[in-house]
């Protein structure tokens, strides 16, 4: 999964988008750990002198964590990532929102949001007009505007899509599975009567992110999904619910 940073190198070494950029993050870990100190040198050392792509790739591959759980910091100090935004993860080190102070780039936000169904249903995080003063800095950050009495997704910045698909697994006598396809469309594709904001169902709003996004990713995580077999049977529906089987056919 760390490979992303790769993928937003290359992306900044050829103004393809503006840096650092907000990460929308779909996984079912925050992936929020510090690097090693080795890897914060070897981060500073880049800062200073920009690496050939090989050097990059080689940092990557060798220099941060083989279990993928340190790249998004490893992002922010390298003045790839701004701010992240954290949907379906069971395991999050923070319950709603946390923040890391960069050694050159300010400070950043992470915010867990918990599932998009949740988010978007009254009183969630992304519905409650109500709680302002908890949720204000949240909704000014991720682009969430009031509109003619309701919110919609309103973004002048653009921003990155990350998809783990293990935040679609779940854990049942020490194993993770696919959560059925049938729970998964039920949930994301439930009409739910909404006071507050544009999106009716949860793959509204998904689509909407994934529209509008600069990139979007998708990394399988076979080990975390329960196997290759698990993993494949989550992007089947993942495919089916976001992008109408157009990857998979």
């Amino acid at each position: 999964h760390r490979t992303i940073l790769n993928v937003l190198y290359f992306l900044k070494t050829n103004g393809l988008a503006d840096f650092p950029i907000d990460l929308f993050m779909f996984d079912d870990h925050d992936d929020f750990l510090n690097p090693s100190e080795s890897a914060l040198q070897r981060i500073a050392e880049f800062n200073d002198n920009a690496p050939t792509e090989r050097e990059f790739w080689s940092f990557t591959e060798f220099d941060l964590k083989t279990l993928d759980d340190d790249w998004v910091k490893a992002g922010m100090e390298l003045g790839l990532i701004n701010n992240v935004f954290l949907f379906h993860s069971s395991q999050a080190s923070y319950s709603f929102s946390d923040s890391y102070a960069t050694q050159n780039f300010g400070e950043k936000r992470v915010y867990n949001l918990g599932g998009v169904w949740d988010a978007l249903t009254f009183h969630g995080c992304l519905d409650d007009f109500s709680n302002e003063a908890e949720y204000g800095q949240l909704w000014e950050y991720i682009g969430w505007v009031k509109n003619n009495g309701k919110f919609e997704f309103v973004r002048e910045n653009n921003f990155i899509v990350d998809f783990d698909l293990d935040c679609f697994s779940t854990y049942i006598i020490n194993k993770n599975y696919a959560i059925p396809e049938e729970i998964l469309i039920k949930n994301f594709e439930e009409y739910r009567r909404s006071e507050n904001h544009y999106y009716g169902t949860a793959s509204m709003f998904v689509k909407k992110l994934i529209e509008e996004s600069a990139l979007t990713t998708v990394c399988f995580e076979n080990n975390s999904c329960g196997g290759i077999r698990e993993s494949h049977k989550i992007f089947e529906t993942f495919d089916y619910l976001f992008f109408d089987r157009e990857i998979g056919g």
